[in-house]
């Protein structure tokens, strides 16, 4: 039965293809350069990706932390992704966007509405942290953000196209931070879990003072979140002969008040290559 439905919806996207490209010639613009590879990958049941994301925090001019990570669509609409940090001596800070650095974790995730879901019985602040890596989700986002600024770069090499993708402030900003807080929801969501480990008598205590950190822990972001300002800018490059996206990078930049009052800034970037379309 999949078979037969991805045998139709890659026959549509051909006829598609031969319907509209004589008659209109190649993609001018920007925005019609990524309504192209858009449709693109909707007529495609699987592929591949590897992504490299790293951290860069204050002036310091090199990153605080790298994370490497894959993933495998299946059937157009089931991802699997691995993470692995690269941080060296144990650190973890991976906080840029509100990611939580994750190694050695495996996450699987369904699109839903247009929107990639954790499943079920994986719905863990970490594992939710890493899934923001997933690049399908990025376009899923720059596809239905209603503000955006499309651009075409110069220079690209031979058979590409490369586009710049500006997302709008305010809309990046509201969207980070509803994930934020969804995470943050998340770390206390499965705590009697947690605390079966602890002896009875003391079950109690510990989790009134776990109660009382979330607690504090969700203040002290929704202060910080108040006067943020996010700045999120994508790079996509098409293959002009398959309509198919080749690489995604992003930039996110963060501004903030630290809960002692001080101006901080972060910087996530994403470095993500595509293959093994289908």
């Amino acid at each position: 039965m999949l078979k037969i439905v991805a045998g139709y919806r890659k026959l549509i996207w051909i006829f598609l293809l031969a319907a509209v490209l004589p008659a209109c010639g190649e993609p001018k613009t920007g925005d019609q350069w990524f309504g192209f590879t858009w449709s693109g990958l909707a007529g495609c049941d699987t592929l591949t990706f590897r992504g490299l994301a790293s951290l860069q925090r204050g002036e310091h001019s090199t990153p605080e932390e790298s994370i490497s990570y894959t993933g495998r669509l299946n059937n157009h609409r089931e991802l699997s992704m691995s993470a692995d940090s690269l941080a060296r001596g144990g650190k973890n800070r991976f906080r840029a966007a509100g990611l939580t650095a994750a190694s050695g974790y495996e996450a699987k995730l369904r699109l839903e509405n247009g929107t990639w879901l954790l499943q079920a019985n994986e719905s863990s602040a970490l594992l939710h942290g890493m899934s923001r890596l997933n690049p399908l989700d990025q376009l899923e986002d720059i596809h239905h953000a209603v503000r955006k600024k499309i651009t075409l770069e110069s220079g690209a090499a031979r058979g590409t196209k490369v586009l710049r993708i500006e997302m709008d402030p305010g809309e990046a900003g509201i969207r980070l931070k509803d994930e934020l807080l969804a995470e943050m929801s998340l770390l206390g969501a499965d705590l009697d879990s947690k605390l079966a480990a602890v002896s009875p008598g003391r079950r109690s205590h510990v989790r009134t003072r776990l109660t009382s950190i979330l607690s504090a822990g969700r203040e002290q972001l929704l202060g910080m979140l108040e006067d943020m300002e996010a700045n999120v800018v994508y790079h996509l490059t098409i293959n002009r002969k398959t309509g198919l996206p080749s690489r995604l990078t992003s930039e996110t930049k963060l501004k903030y008040l630290t809960p002692q009052g001080l101006p901080q800034q972060e910087v996530l970037r994403t470095d993500n290559r595509f293959d093994h379309y289908k």
